[in-house]
């Protein structure tokens, strides 16, 4: 007697999610800090870090985390090494329980020694296997409208299959709708803050402060705001949106923190960067908590004698004459901006980043790379380090070639 074939079965979601916080590369340690201070157990991997937790987790994740770029939601990982394969599994998936029918949807392919390879096939077959399950095709992915975003990786023969929690990139914090030039990422100017081990409770100065990305992200840590503020909350476009948890996680990050937030200074030559600045400091809340200069970088008040508090860090981006092509003069506007440091004294830490370390080099100060990573197409570091004290026999001042990044 012949059996009856028997129907396939649909996967639940399983509880607690897998769930991975994707970063720049080189980020992964400071992103497991901030994970391991929400109470999470991070498990840092290449390009991110893993981790579980609930909705309420995945809420607070997305609203705290200030270097990461995406929150995913591993929804499967499976051997496959056929395009109908993939249509087969990918459609047990319980998709109802994570995507609602009128919301747009896009799916994203990548495939890397797999014998699954044409990442548009890759994308047609999950489409169907989504539109199956729900029992009708999603809206395509709109321009005025939140998406579901499915990302399908082929690493080898395995595919793993992942839900962004979120409609945007967590580094578009909603603040900065004025960039300035060559405008410094969200996300990589918190981690060069946290990795000049700012405090805050001490003061901070960025000389080169172009849209003010680095003295805002400084301000909202000092003053306890979640980075993820201005934000619609993660998963709201998706299926398991709880109001109720979301309410929750909010009124936690309403609690102010205590004290009132350390002295924040952040210059530019540029007025134009100035006025963007102070426009996107304003949209972040955080306008009042900081001073901002316009002048050249040797004039900022701080750095004259005694007018800088006895504990800071110097926290900057200088132009290194690649993103902004005016290259003239950056040895001496480097050899300038390390004798100026040490006018702040020796209770000063620095952070700068950097993309040609040599020329770096040439501020004199004692170098130490805390991360590497990738901007705008380039690597860059973050060299961190103690000011040691001034020294009057340093090279002559110069005003350097233009405004900060």
């Amino acid at each position: 007697m012949r059996r009856r074939p028997q129907a396939a079965t649909v996967a639940r979601v399983p509880r607690p999610f897998d769930l991975f916080a994707a970063c720049l590369p080189g980020l992964e340690p400071l992103l497991a800090g901030e994970l391991s201070a929400l109470g999470l157990d991070p498990r840092p991997l290449r390009g991110g870090v893993a981790f579980t937790g609930d909705t309420t987790q995945v809420l607070r994740a997305g609203l705290w985390l200030g270097t990461a770029s995406h929150v995913l939601v591993r929804l499967a990982e499976f051997p496959c090494r056929a395009l109908g394969e993939l249509q087969r599994k990918a459609s047990l998936l319980p998709w109802p329980e994570w995507l609602r029918p009128a919301t747009p949807l896009a799916v994203r392919a990548t495939a890397r020694s797999s014998r699954v390879y044409h990442t548009g096939a890759i994308v047609e077959r999950v489409e169907n296997a989504i539109a199956g399950a729900l029992g009708q095709p999603p809206p395509r992915d709109a321009a005025d409208a939140p998406a579901a975003l499915v990302h399908v990786r082929f690493q080898g023969d395995v595919c793993t299959l992942s839900l962004d929690a979120t409609a945007t990139p967590l580094h578009r914090r909603g603040y900065r709708l004025d960039g300035a030039k060559a405008p410094l990422r969200e996300d990589l100017a918190h981690a060069l803050v946290r990795a000049s081990g700012f405090t805050g409770d001490e003061a901070l100065l960025d000389p080169f402060c172009g849209a003010g990305t680095i003295a805002i992200e400084a301000a909202g840590l000092a003053l306890g705001l979640p980075p993820g503020r201005l934000r619609p909350p993660p998963l709201e476009h998706l299926a398991p949106f709880d109001p109720a948890a979301w309410e929750s996680v909010r009124s936690e990050a309403r609690r102010p923190a205590a004290g009132a937030a350390p002295p924040i200074a952040a210059g530019d030559r540029d007025a134009g960067a100035i006025a963007a600045a102070r426009e996107n400091a304003a949209r972040a809340g955080v306008a009042a908590a900081i001073t901002f200069h316009h002048g050249a970088f040797t004039t900022q008040p701080w750095f004259a004698a005694g007018g800088a508090p006895a504990r800071g860090v110097l926290v900057t981006n200088p132009p290194f004459g690649v993103r902004i092509p005016r290259a003239e003069g950056l040895l001496a506007l480097h050899q300038t901006l390390g004798h100026r440091a040490r006018t702040l004294g020796p209770g000063w830490r620095f952070a700068l980043l950097a993309h040609d370390v040599r020329l770096a080099r040439r501020t004199g100060l004692p170098l130490r790379a805390a991360f590497t990573t990738r901007h705008g197409g380039l690597s860059v570091s973050a060299l961190v380090g103690s000011i040691p004290a001034a020294d009057l026999g340093g090279p002559p001042d110069d005003d350097g070639p233009g405004p900060g990044p």
